[in-house]
């Protein structure tokens, strides 16, 4: 049971905010938020966070398109895809062609052009013997390809390839191609070699494990939040209470997807209980949905360390694995999830009130690639809601006390107000208002914050 949740709203005294006095570090360093994080790579990758000179690129790749001024195309974009903040994507001209690499979780991506046709491949797995069960699997994937297709060379390697004339390749069919091509190469070769023990890994993989201590802390986690989920979902009512349990199970895998940003079998197997929700919604009763999640969420709890450990790790990507949303599908999620909290409220349910306003900002980075400025402000507010995990994850301050109810309200809003300060240039008509933030009760913060989150205006400058 979600006890520290519970005991905030007892009968006790007005929460009490944590003001550093002036001239401390926390008050005029908001950079050092996050400060002792073992890692700071939280939330899925997204490349939905170019600076404005990276956005210009883009502008300029389709203008020399335009022109067909392809070297110039090239160049720009590269330009524009590699992460100034990663060792993603290489370069290289050679006269009217060049060649190029660029890491996409445990995938290398290879590709060349001779100034009239650029080839792109990346390896997945070498198959020493013909296996018929394999060929079915890549065939069935190539019927699910827009861009690429699978291959199997003279060494007996698998691969992914895709391939265009150059007088074709716009920025967005580029883009597009490139990027199926990465995030298929990335799945499927986790995902042949744990069902194909005949297969052979390919190249090496260029990912990085986590240490021994944040792995134990995060699977620790992992089975924590997992067992702490069922257990309060069983002691709510299956049918009135339906839509609070749906709230509950989703937030879970939507905060483990988060936090851990996993790969491999362990995403896609998050992924499999989400669509177990919305693909089945007009088919299945939410009643029915929900006991199929549960019994899902429970074997997920079973995962040994050894299994977690194969799909948690450190990674370079180039391409994030879903599209943007609009402005709008922001405000409404959000929205809409708070709105819905109201009534736990009313009816003291204060914890699935939380839990239920914590979901309406995780859906969204679950299922879209979104921007820097909002997962930073999320990474700040979700520090607020799990201290605990963030304490043991070495980060030195904490930004809310359960058990003294005592927020670190001042450098909550500096950080906020840096997190929006770095995309300024970007999105130059953004306001924070830290001013509308309560920090009243975990309740009042959760809805303020978010609120504040919603309401950002993330109309991009081109020029």
């Amino acid at each position: 049971m979600l006890n520290w949740l519970n005991n905030i709203f007892g009968k006790k005294p007005e929460p009490k905010v944590k003001v550093p006095e002036k001239g401390t570090k926390a008050a005029v360093d908001a950079t050092q938020i996050f400060e002792g994080l073992i890692n700071n790579r939280i939330g899925r990758y997204s490349d939905n966070n170019k600076s404005l000179n990276k956005t210009k690129s883009w502008y300029a790749a389709e203008d020399h398109y335009k022109k067909k001024e392809y070297k110039q195309l090239f160049a720009a974009f590269f330009d524009y895809l590699k992460d100034d903040e990663e060792d993603n994507v290489h370069f290289i001209p050679d006269g009217d062609g060049f060649t190029f690499d660029l890491k996409q979780g445990s995938r290398k991506i290879y590709g060349e052009c001779d100034g009239k046709m650029l080839i792109a491949r990346a390896s997945l797995a070498v198959m020493e013997h013909p296996n018929t069960a394999v060929m079915r699997r890549l065939l069935e994937l190539n019927y699910t390809l827009y861009y690429c297709r699978s291959a199997l060379d003279d060494m007996n390697t698998l691969y992914m390839v895709m391939d265009t004339d150059v007088a074709t390749a716009s920025p967005n069919k580029l883009y597009y191609g490139l990027r199926e091509l990465a995030i298929k190469a990335d799945k499927q070769d986790d995902l042949l070699l744990a069902d194909f023990v005949t297969l052979k890994a390919a190249d090496c993989c260029y990912t990085d494990s986590l240490n021994e201590n944040e792995l134990e802390i995060k699977y620790r986690y992992f089975k924590k939040w997992i067992e702490e989920t069922l257990h309060r979902v069983e002691e709510l009512n299956q049918d009135s209470f339906s839509g609070a349990i749906a709230y509950l199970l989703l937030g879970t895998i939507y905060r483990i997807d988060f936090l851990m940003a996993p790969h491999a079998k362990l995403l896609t197997e998050l992924e499999r209980i989400n669509n177990i929700y919305w693909k089945k919604k007009d088919e299945v009763t939410l009643v029915e949905r929900n006991r199929l999640m549960k019994d899902a969420i429970r074997k997920l709890g079973n995962t040994s360390k050894e299994e977690f450990s194969a799909s948690v790790y450190n990674s370079i990507s180039t391409f994030s694995i879903a599209s943007p949303p609009t402005s709008e599908k922001i405000r409404e999620y959000i929205s809409n999830a708070n709105k819905d909290s109201h009534w736990y409220i009313d009816n003291k349910y204060p914890d699935l009130a939380i839990l239920i306003t914590e979901y309406g900002i995780l859906y969204e980075q679950f299922i879209y690639s979104m921007p820097r400025v909002l997962t930073d402000l999320v990474k700040i507010y979700i520090a607020v809601m799990h201290p605990d995990y963030f304490a043991d994850m070495g980060m030195k301050q904490k930004l809310y006390d359960p058990t003294t109810q005592q927020f670190n309200k001042e450098l909550i809003l500096a950080g906020a107000e840096e997190a929006v300060k770095k995309f300024q240039d970007k999105y130059p008509d953004m306001k924070w208002n830290g001013d509308r933030v309560s920090f009243n009760s975990l309740y009042d913060f959760a809805t303020s914050f978010s609120d504040q989150m919603a309401s950002l205006n993330l109309k991009t400058k081109r020029s």
